[in-house]
């Protein structure tokens, strides 16, 4: 195993980068000498055509879906496609038991009928620059440590004074934010335009867009149309304008062609998009550090939360649509950090960061620079002494956590607590305070109105025993006593927040102190225990951040030089684009999983008795009559997912696949289980990107929802 782990590290340092790997900025394409491996990969595109500020390229096409998600236009319109899950919260918060839109699903049949989605946006990049020589004047004029230059707190007003001298700040919806990359040793400004009409155009019922739901996430074979349809609206200038009905759609510069051709085994990929956070410059310890005292805590606890919610979610209808956003959010986290962890095991990722530090020692040695020669070793020793502290801090977080009053104690409580403040001055000032005080009840009783009390508590008793038996220091939070659960059994039986009538109530009786009303709630009380519990880390967890993003910083420059520069920057959500193949994969003795899927797979996994695993029979009598049309591959068969080897993570959610012509042939939406250590190194072998064919897409929009005239203003190629 040792010298298959040598041979393995002097083949990726003696070849540089492996072909597939790589979260590409193109910014740095000539830099990096990018534009021959593209081309000897088999892209038939230009380098102009993938990225250019002065003339429509693929940065024209690719945009911020959301916060955290990404989207591509598909039409001169502004048709954007991107994930279901990606645009799950959003058809969540639409949805109610009436208009379900989430389980549904939705398809408009004109452009009257696409309905304002609240508070969602779309961001397109308009200019990446350089700004590594004057970040690093501001900071040292402000006499700032590596961690302080590489936050946001210091970034952000930077950027804002940057953009004030730009020749970009007059446009409207314009941002700018500065991003670190290479561990802090460059950053770079992107100035992005944000637009915030954005309507739903077409949603796939849940049996259809969640086939398999958390049960098959990360997992292969997939069968579900992971998809969603919006569009971008504008004034009539096409510039950015809150949602109004004389908006109109946003007529776009660039947009990509769709190919129904499909794909073969070897073809040529291309994903662009947002991938949001990697960590491959990680020492050992490091990733040690992240698999033991961050990933192993969360799971602890998510692992009991989850199973806990799906009883609730298959037992009830309007339960499963309440909670349908939590569970999907949380189920996503806990199986990628559990797999992160199980990837780690089997992909022997400890020992590979072990001998890449041994080069690296080398590489110290005959640099000659000193303070590479020992910087692992003042790595190892700092980790070493947070691993506890931030072991319970994440473990004290996911049992007694705030977020664990869901519905919706927590944000009741910020709520209430500041327009009790604000009614106090209103008093003092002696304003209408009478008109502001009843708006005030009205306000908080309609919060409590989603306030699930019996959840809340349940759950609080199921995870309490978590933290009991795992936690490591001996800091405890206040509030801990011997019987948690008759403990928890108090504050839901005497808050003023458990009810509306129990609100209404204290009211009554209430002398208007409202400071002194917002302090004496035994729930808020528990939840000031609860935060202070939580500060008695943050001394440590602060003292290692800072130290940790000053010794990483001078790790990762050095890794960066033993590599001549010819890796790409960790992922920090910011344009991207990676290059690879349509491929199958074996990720253990006996066992081989062929490059794609077709409907047929899903009539084949479909189990009555599982919620998750129901067909939709609408889908069905499609199937059963072979009712395709044109989206059916050369066998007759609905093609639904295949496989490609390219190089993402979270935030490529929703970005699209694109061929050697770049053309769009299907949607990136999941990884492979096998392959999450990926984001701390990429494994050429396992790492495998799960993407929905754009034809099974386009087959769920046409034919079986109908929303043809979506379709016909796509420019398909057949």
């Amino acid at each position: 195993m040792k010298k298959l782990l040598l041979s393995l590290l002097a083949l990726f340092v003696a070849a540089g980068v492996q072909a597939d790997e790589g979260m590409w900025l193109l910014k740095l394409m000539k830099e990096q000498h990018l534009e021959d491996s593209l081309r000897k990969a088999g892209l038939r595109l230009s380098p102009e055509e993938l990225y250019n500020e002065k003339t429509p390229s693929f940065r024209d096409v690719v945009g911020i879906f959301g916060n955290g998600c990404t989207g591509e236009i598909v039409s001169r319109d502004g048709l954007v496609l991107t994930n279901n899950h990606c645009g799950f919260s959003y058809v969540h918060a639409m949805s109610d038991m009436n208009h379900n839109y989430l389980q549904d699903g939705y398809f408009a049949k004109n452009r009257n009928e696409e309905l304002q989605v609240p508070d969602l946006t779309f961001t397109f990049v308009v200019r990446i620059v350089e700004v590594t020589a004057e970040v690093e004047r501001a900071a040292a004029k402000a006499k700032a440590d590596a961690y302080t230059m590489m936050s946001g707190s210091f970034l952000q007003p930077l950027a804002k004074q940057m953009l004030k001298k730009s020749d970009l700040a007059k446009q409207r919806g314009i941002t700018m934010r500065i991003v670190p990359y290479f561990g802090g040793n460059r950053f770079f400004a992107f100035y992005e335009q944000r637009y915030t009409d954005v309507r739903l155009v077409a949603n796939p019922p849940q049996q259809i867009g969640q086939f398999g739901f958390n049960q098959d996430n990360w997992m292969w074979p997939r069968h579900n149309a992971d998809f969603a349809m919006f569009r971008v609206y504008a004034d009539k200038d096409g510039q950015p304008a809150p949602y109004s009905a004389d908006n109109q759609p946003l007529r776009c510069k660039k947009w990509v062609p769709v190919s129904l051709k499909g794909v073969q085994q070897g073809d040529y990929t291309m994903v662009m998009g947002f991938p949001g956070s990697t960590s491959r410059y990680l020492t050992a310890s490091q990733v040690r550090l992240r698999t033991q005292s961050q990933n192993a805590p969360i799971n602890l606890a998510g692992e009991a939360e989850l199973n806990f919610m799906k009883s609730l979610m298959d037992s009830d209808r309007a339960m499963a649509l309440k909670y349908a956003d939590d569970y999907m959010h949380l189920g996503n986290m806990v199986k990628n950090y559990g797999g992160m962890n199980e990837s780690v095991k089997k992909t022997h990722l400890l020992d590979i960061k072990a001998e890449e530090e041994k080069a690296f020692r080398a590489f110290a040695e005959r640099s000659g620079k000193a303070e590479y020669r020992n910087i692992i070793d003042r790595i190892d020793s700092l980790v070493t002494a947070v691993a506890d502290t931030l072991h319970d801090y994440y473990l004290l977080r996911y049992t007694y956590g705030a977020q664990n009053f869901k519905y919706n104690t927590k944000t009741l409580q910020d709520f209430s607590s500041a327009l009790g403040r604000k009614l106090q001055k209103t008093a003092k000032k002696g304003e209408d305070y009478q008109q502001q005080r009843a708006a005030y009840v009205a306000a908080v009783e309609q919060m409590l109105g989603n306030l699930d009390s019996d959840y809340d508590l349940r759950k609080m008793k199921l995870l309490a025993p978590y933290w009991a038996k795992h936690h490591r220091l001996a800091i405890q939070p206040a509030f801990v006593r011997e019987d948690m659960t008759a403990y928890f059994d108090s504050l839901y039986t005497t808050s003023a927040y458990r009810s509306k009538a129990a609100f209404a109530d204290i009211m009554e009786l209430n002398s208007d102190d409202w400071e002194r009303f917002g302090q004496e709630d035994v729930l808020d009380r528990h939840l000031a225990a609860y935060e202070a519990a939580l500060k008695q880390y943050e001394p440590a967890l602060e003292r290692y951040r800072k130290k940790a993003a000053e010794l990483n910083r001078i790790y990762v420059r050095g890794l960066c030089e033993m590599y001549d520069w010819a890796k790409s920057p960790d992922a920090n959500f910011t344009l991207r684009m990676t290059y690879g193949s349509v491929k199958p994969y074996s990720p253990r003795d006996a066992v081989y999983y062929d490059w794609k899927t077709t409907l047929k797979g899903m009539m084949e996994k479909e189990n009555p008795n599982d919620p998750d695993y129901v067909v939709d029979a609408k889908l069905r009598e499609h199937f059963l009559t072979k009712n395709y049309g044109r989206y059916a591959d050369a066998e007759g068969e609905l093609p639904t997912c295949f496989l490609s080897n390219n190089d993402i993570t979270g935030g490529n959610s929703g970005s699209g696949v694109y061929n050697a012509q770049g053309e769009l042939v299907g949607l990136a939406f999941d990884g492979n289980i096998e392959s999450l250590s990926s984001d701390l190194r990429f494994n050429p072998a396992l790492q495998r990107c799960i993407n929905a064919d754009i034809r099974y897409v386009l087959f769920i929009i046409d034919t079986y929802g109908g929303a043809k005239y979506a379709v016909d203003e796509m420019e398909i190629r057949e």
